[in-house]
């Protein structure tokens, strides 16, 4: 009997290969998404710490008002929620505008409140413009909390689980302990 050689590759080996190659690639691509998601994530508190911060900072500037930046634990709502006057100075994309020179220390709470949570100043009703952290947060509500000197901060918005419905609704994915599709961002100082 004659031994025979065999040289090349079985088509078996061939197809285990393929099988081997395609199960690596699809755990990269998850791989990428996930950090893709981590990072988006992580971007989104970044821009709520800030905003957190930033009106904490403004809160101690404008600390005998401290109790007019209360929200009576009810998110800011944009559409109804407006600033009467324009308390600070903003550039509308075209040109500068000043703020009015009379604001009382309360109309600058209300004002303060307004530009954070809603991101854009009244007379820009129609702007582009981003001017706030809370621009980059989708669908981000402010709640301030202030008793005494305590002053708590909590922004939640639309996590990565969330998207929309033909009509537009909100819709979360049910992926056990994210079910709620929202994050939240809760900050306490003693001011």
């Amino acid at each position: 009997m004659s031994m025979r050689n065999q040289s090349g590759f079985s088509m078996l080996e061939v197809l285990i290969t393929l099988g081997i190659s395609i199960i690596g690639l699809v755990g990269l691509a998850s791989l990428q998404l996930q950090t893709t998601r981590a990072v988006s994530d992580t971007a989104n508190r970044s821009h709520a710490i800030w905003i957190a911060e930033d009106l904490a900072n403004r809160i101690r500037a404008n600390r005998i008002n401290m109790a007019n930046y209360d929200t009576g634990g009810n998110p800011i709502n944009c559409e109804n929620f407006v600033a009467q006057k324009v308390c600070s100075s903003y550039h509308n994309g075209e040109d500068v505008v000043n703020a009015a020179a009379d604001c009382t220390g309360a109309e600058v709470a209300i004002f303060d409140l307004w530009e954070l949570a809603c991101g854009t100043s009244p007379d820009v009703v129609n702007s582009n413009t981003r001017t706030s952290g809370a621009d980059y947060l989708p669908n981000s509500q402010l709640t301030v909390s202030v008793v005494n000197s305590r002053v708590d901060i909590t922004i939640r918005w639309d996590g990565r689980t969330s998207g929309a419905d033909a009509d537009g609704n909100a819709v979360y994915a049910d992926t056990g302990n994210i079910a709620t599709g929202q994050s939240t961002l809760n900050m306490v100082y003693n001011l």
